[in-house]
């Protein structure tokens, strides 16, 4: 009789106990470039260094509705989004809560080291080339779609900034793919901050990448003026969430 009795309480307090929350914690390391500056999935190179660059936003917003020049699609994903930590029992927002623990991984997808891509804010990613002082619109693609027509990508863009692409003399550089003529920036008068972004091959700890440090470069009229390092202010928050016990 007893026993039964205990089994039964013993079954009513593990349900009891099934239904609680648990309080998990995280120290997780935030820096000012990725998590104040960056607003964009464009990137930058420089005539004269392959590697890839982050910059803070893309130098289309200067334009109103740059991100629906191609269609109202919003594709968002990126290192620096908030958290839902409040969460409860929901496992996708559980799974982006256990990755910030790792520190050389990220919350982009397909498992990318934190730090080689950008926040996306459109769906489609404008590459842009430093060449002789001076900021180009080299390339546009869709990194979540199949390659579309540059007939049509290409014409919409000029149609958009009222800029023509010079399709002569384009430069032998490597770029993240190939580079479909040369639009000069020259609306463009405002600042920069740039990154060197994250190498998927070989990535460095998430932790030493976001210390590095990053520029500042000033542009008038699509023209480099100036340029200044500066260094990435970093900070450790501790995130609290909740969760059902399991």
């Amino acid at each position: 009789m007893f026993r039964r009795i205990f089994l039964i309480l013993c079954f009513f307090l593990s349900l009891h106990l099934y239904g609680q929350k648990v309080e998990m914690k995280a120290d997780v390391l935030f820096d000012d470039f990725t998590h104040k500056l960056l607003k964009t999935f464009d990137v930058l190179y420089f005539a004269d260094d392959s590697d890839k660059y982050l910059i803070n936003k893309s130098p289309l917003s200067y334009f109103h509705g740059y991100r629906k020049i191609y269609s109202d699609t919003t594709i968002i994903h990126g290192n620096s989004f908030d958290l839902p930590f409040d969460a409860d029992g929901n496992s996708e927002k559980e799974y982006e809560v256990s990755r910030v623990m790792v520190q050389s991984d990220s919350f982009l997808p397909f498992g990318l080291p934190f730090g080689s891509e950008g926040n996306s804010e459109k769906e489609y990613i404008a590459t842009w080339l430093l060449l002789n002082t001076h900021l180009y619109l080299c390339r546009v693609h869709f990194p979540f779609e199949r390659k579309r027509d540059d007939e049509i990508v290409y014409p919409s863009m000029e149609k958009f900034t009222g800029k023509c692409f010079n399709r002569k003399n384009i430069p032998n550089i490597e770029i993240c793919g190939p580079i479909y003529g040369l639009m000069p920036a020259d609306w463009f008068t405002d600042t920069l901050y740039v990154k060197k972004a994250n190498p998927k091959k070989e990535p460095l700890d998430r932790d030493i990448w976001q210390r590095k440090q990053y520029m500042k470069m000033i542009f008038n009229k699509g023209k480099l003026v100036s340029t200044e390092v500066v260094e990435n202010k970093t900070w450790v928050e501790t995130l609290i969430w909740s969760r059902s016990r399991k």
